[in-house]
């Protein structure tokens, strides 16, 4: 699945204080968080192809675009997109342009 953040409601929270958009839910996260990762790919790198067997994966694309395979299907993804991969399916990311492609990760595995 594949959202841009435009497309997620916003919310305020602490008593109108602060404003957010909810990536990940309780119902919708099925395990317990693995790692939370700043990660970046240069000028025409790309993340090699891999699955993770025991949870779920969410990137939020923060700079730049490319292009990200879920399964069989390559999508286009830039700033501001939220990706989620499930568990098993292999995946990759592509920076096919000249500046850095910045994105965080978010893994979760299952009980």
């Amino acid at each position: 699945m594949k959202i841009n953040l435009k497309d997620i409601k916003t919310e305020k929270t602490h008593n109108g204080t602060t404003f957010r958009k909810r990536l990940i839910t309780t119902e919708e996260n099925k395990g317990k968080l693995a790692t939370c990762n700043y990660s970046w790919l240069e000028k025409g790198e790309q993340l090699e192809e891999h699955l993770h067997n025991d949870g779920e994966e969410f990137y939020l694309i923060l700079e730049g675009q490319g292009e990200m395979l879920i399964g069989e299907e390559w999508l286009f993804v830039k700033k501001d997109d939220f990706v989620t991969v499930p568990c098993n399916k292999m995946h990759s990311l592509k920076n096919n342009q000249k500046k850095d492609l910045t994105f965080l990760t978010i893994r979760t595995v299952f009980d």
